[in-house]
């Protein structure tokens, strides 16, 4: 009887392993606010380029118990920067997002805003336990010059029973505990409450 209960034992613990997220991860935007939200009437037309990618090993994005490696197939720069982009726009800013600075400009927005990705990071230190940090540095600059500097960064921690979707979920909400921030931090500065 007491080798049946340890190969049991054995099997659901490899069944929960199995459970657990993949290699890969999906890099989710952050959700959607539940109601639409429109530029307000004069708002500041604001470009969001995308951040350069200056992870000194932009091929993974974590690291699992047994040492291999979370990838993903997803643009970690372009991620943050919609979720910024995103951020605003649910602030009633009128947001374009461009891929590059050039391509910015062509709109000539009155606030532009740029930036580095300087670590996107998924450590699982055991089944049951993950934790993330996002750090990043960005420039808010207006027709004439920068006009805020700053880094920022955002951690989480996740202890659970494995699921495919738990460090994917943990990482959208580590996404916007960097955003949200972010997006008031910015909103302060041009002036707007």
């Amino acid at each position: 009887m007491k080798y049946f209960h340890a190969v049991l034992c054995l099997f659901l613990l490899s069944l929960l392993a199995a459970c657990g997220p993949s290699n890969n991860l999906r890099l989710l935007p952050t959700p959607p606010p539940d109601i639409a939200v429109l530029p307000t009437p004069n708002a500041p037309r604001v470009t969001v380029v995308t951040f350069e990618d200056k992870r000194p090993d932009q091929t993974i994005i974590g690291i699992r118990r047994d040492k291999s490696a979370f990838v993903t197939t997803d643009n970690v720069p372009q991620w943050i920067s919609k979720g910024v982009a995103d951020e605003l726009a649910r602030n009633g800013l009128q947001l374009s997002y461009a891929l590059n600075i050039d391509e910015a400009r062509k709109g000539n927005p009155d606030y532009l805003i740029t930036g580095q990705v300087d670590e996107a990071m998924l450590n699982e230190t055991s089944a049951t336990d993950m934790s993330t940090v996002l750090r990043v540095s960005y420039v808010l600059a207006n027709r004439q010059k920068r006009i805020l500097r700053e880094s920022l960064n955002a951690t989480q921690s996740r202890t659970g029973l494995p699921s495919s979707s738990a460090a994917d979920k943990l990482m959208q909400g580590t996404l916007k505990d960097l955003v949200s921030p972010m997006a008031k931090k910015i909103m302060q500065t041009i002036g707007i409450k």
